[in-house]
């Protein structure tokens, strides 16, 4: 029988979805059940403790950089499944994951800049932004409330970066502000399910698009990523073109959670299947 180990993500790093973030992972744990798997979970403390020993399945929402770069030395061990891979959850941290996009031919992501926080404001980015800018903590993606922060005036920037310091955020992303519907996508696999849904639907305009085209860009940045379970935001403009935001590794899927656990759950299990079949 193959053992799953989940691990539940810090607490600092579910801003208002601690019980989200742990739901979700509690909900595949239990399909994996189903399925025949013994599966078992634990806190990112409780981890830092334990030996991975027989554990062939681990399923790591922990975010933290000194946790996931001692998984991503247990990754080297080969024949253990991963979902997600150490390394996607680095390559999700901003610093990594803009330049990934950027580079992207099949992927429309916005204009941006990396900085230093110690740098200070400096002068605003050489691109266009008429509606403003969004200033984002180049890590993790949330800790809290204004680890993103929308600014209509360059002269804001420095209260921003003294924030940043006080926090400790070295550096931060800018991006212009793109006008339109901003949409809320979960996947797997990244070609096994696929769901998505208005941020704010009562504000929402509504805007016509091609469904095909919002997975197409999904998927084609968690492939670059190396995500199997992922989630994102991407804007979409009054012409249509879709713009994406961010990518992340092991979102809450609260509005969808128990469509969500069955989905991972089963991709795991074609996985695992598929390496029988080769194995044998």
């Amino acid at each position: 029988m193959h053992k799953a180990l989940g691990v539940f993500r810090e607490l600092t790093n579910s801003p208002n979805r601690e019980t989200d973030d742990a739901l979700i992972l509690e909900a595949v744990m239990e399909q994996l059940s189903n399925l025949g798997i013994e599966a078992k979970t634990v806190t990112p403390e409780e981890l830092d403790g334990m030996e991975l020993g027989d554990c062939d399945v681990i399923l790591p929402m922990c975010e933290s950089y000194p946790r996931i770069t001692r998984l991503a030395e247990e990754a080297r061990t080969p024949g253990r499944f991963w979902i997600n891979p150490p390394r996607s959850v680095l390559n999700c941290y901003r610093t990594h994951m803009v330049p990934a996009m950027l580079r992207l031919a099949d992927v429309t992501f916005p204009d941006s800049e990396i900085r230093a926080v110690a740098d200070g404001a400096g002068d605003p980015p050489s691109f266009a932004a008429p509606a403003g800018w969004w200033l984002k903590r180049g890590d993790v993606h949330n800790t809290c409330d204004h680890d993103v922060v929308f600014v209509k005036s360059w002269s804001q920037v420095e209260d921003v970066l003294a924030d940043f310091t006080k926090r400790e955020v070295t550096h931060f992303v800018v991006q212009p502000h793109i006008d339109g519907d901003l949409v809320k996508f979960y996947g797997a696999g990244p070609d096994h399910w696929f769901t998505w849904f208005y941020h704010d639907p009562v504000r929402a305009k509504r805007l016509p698009f091609e469904l095909d085209a919002l997975a197409a860009q999904a998927a084609a940045g968690a492939r670059e990523l190396d995500l199997e379970v992922f989630g994102g935001d991407a804007i979409i403009s009054e012409n249509g073109r879709i713009t994406l935001l961010d990518l992340n590794s092991w979102p809450s899927f609260a509005l969808v959670r128990r469509e969500a656990a069955v989905q991972i759950a089963w991709h795991l299990q074609r996985r695992l299947n598929a390496a029988r079949r080769v194995a044998s």
